[in-house]
């Protein structure tokens, strides 16, 4: 019985992985509808957040420090659009898979932020110098392209993925105090306001909206149920059932996921840079996520 809820806790991360690794590529296709990333966002936020009120309807606020509680659900939220508008605003730039392989390496930002520096091992640096080679290595064949475009891609996601860092951190710290589910309900529902606020200031999304077309709504959709809904429902059930290290291990896969949506779908012409780069990325940060557990 535990090798088979074992194997089920991993089926249910490689699916949350799989999702996961497909949010760039909807993004993509409903950017091609001339949609702001915020608008975007917001849209995805508004459809999800049904499933996360459900929790902060029937939980019992009279066990807790509400003062305290909305300042931890406050700051999570800011951390968490931060890094969501980044990244968003980067893939107008960049390639789906360039994004993944970047955001990919938000372990290496949760070590240097979280450790004292003097104590990394020559080989964690290694790693972390190659994983940089390895970007650099992905970055290579698209400069053709306008350069610009891509080091403001490049560089905002960069941002997302240390702010995603950032978040990681401080919600390990909340969580010891307070219950994971009600501080992702909530701080994804303040989140969801301050979207709307945004939107309510910017008149331009009210003329998008009416010219947005059928199949945009099916990808925000799925954007919002396959990326946002499902995964962090499987991913919680698969770290009940499995250790965080393996799960880890599973999630390497994501960038790959990417790369593969990204020329299927999208028509990405796929270079030998771009699987070298990738493959060093996900190798040297996968052995570091190993070294740091």
């Amino acid at each position: 019985m535990n090798i088979v809820m074992k194997n089920v806790g991993v089926l249910s991360i490689l699916i949350a992985t799989i999702f996961l690794s497909t949010k760039s590529i909807w993004t993509k296709l409903i950017y091609l509808d001339s949609l702001d990333p915020v608008f975007v966002l917001a849209c995805r936020a508004i459809l999800s957040l049904p499933f996360f009120l459900i929790p902060i309807i029937r939980f019992d606020w009279c066990v807790v420090n509400k003062k305290k509680f909305a300042k931890y659900a406050f700051i999570g939220s800011i951390l968490y659009l931060i890094s969501s508008i980044t990244d968003f605003v980067g893939l107008l730039y960049i390639s789906a898979s360039l994004e993944r392989a970047i955001l990919f390496t938000f372990p290496i930002y949760v070590l240097l932020l979280s450790s004292d520096l003097k104590r990394l091992t020559s080989y964690q640096v290694m790693l972390i110098i190659f994983t940089v080679l390895g970007l650099g290595v992905m970055f290579n064949p698209t400069l053709n392209n306008d350069i610009n475009d891509i080091v403001i891609g490049g560089l905002l996601v960069f941002v997302s993925a240390v702010f995603w860092a950032i978040f990681i951190i401080y919600s390990k710290k909340v969580v010891t105090n307070i219950s994971p589910v009600i501080f992702t309900s909530s701080y994804m529902c303040i989140t969801t306001i301050f979207l709307l606020c945004i939107l309510l200031f910017n008149t331009s999304n009210y003329y998008s909206l009416m010219l947005i077309k059928h199949d945009t709504i099916i990808y925000l959709a799925l954007l919002a149920i396959l990326c946002s809904i499902i995964p962090s429902y499987l991913l919680s059930y698969g770290l009940k059932r499995i250790s965080a290290s393996s799960a880890s291990i599973i999630s390497s896969i994501g960038p790959i996921v990417t790369l593969a949506l990204d020329v299927l779908i999208l028509n990405h012409k796929l270079s030998i840079n771009e699987i070298i780069g990738v493959i060093i990325v996900i190798i040297c940060v996968s052995c570091l996520t190993r070294i740091n557990k």
